[in-house]
């Protein structure tokens, strides 16, 4: 699920004012300066306001957040349970129980204009493939464009990327190893 115009959905906490911009005169005030009562694109509290905001809404609609995960959200009910991971605009979420995922979707488009975007098949530099095996995850293509983007392409392959006739043991008396103490 994508968020049109996320950030523009945002509370702002704090007083922010902006000039009006050249050429724009208003009908209502003769003063140049307005008080934001929402962030724009662009202001560095935006992605801040439209978190806040989108967390305070989903917590109103008994949602828990995660402990650790502070952009994970999870609802319990008897014996299903609904997962929500927000990403900026994003929203990729999954329940044991497809009614629970219509009744997420039915309560975002009543706040926030949604767009549905399908089967999660990428996201945040993951390959997704989902099969009745199971849930599969890679960074291939990842990894291809940081190659591509480095020019590494003609660069030499290795199977192992460090020498595979060094032998490893536990050191007993804890000291840290250097690269000066590996290399002697």
């Amino acid at each position: 699920m994508d968020v049109k115009s996320a950030f523009l959905n945002g509370y702002l906490q704090e007083e922010v004012y902006v000039e009006q911009p050249k050429g724009f005169v208003s009908p209502h005030s003769l003063n140049p300066m307005f008080k934001l009562k929402k962030a724009l694109y662009g202001f560095k509290q935006a992605p801040r306001a439209w978190y806040d905001r989108l967390t305070q809404y989903l917590i109103d609609n008994n949602y828990r957040r995660g402990g650790i995960d502070r952009t994970l959200f999870i609802k319990h009910y008897d014996h299903d349970i609904f997962v929500a991971r927000i990403y900026v605009d994003d929203i990729v979420f999954r329940s044991t129980n497809k009614t629970k995922v219509d009744e997420f979707v039915t309560v975002m488009s009543s706040e926030f204009e949604m767009s549905m975007m399908g089967e999660l098949n990428y996201f945040i530099g993951m390959e997704v493939k989902q099969t009745s095996m199971g849930i599969m995850l890679n960074h291939s293509r990842y990894a291809r464009n940081l190659v591509k983007r480095f020019g590494l392409e003609s660069g030499k392959e290795f199977v192992t990327p460090m020498n595979t006739t060094l032998k490893l043991d536990k050191d007993e008396n804890g000291r840290v190893l250097t690269k000066a103490f590996i290399e002697a």
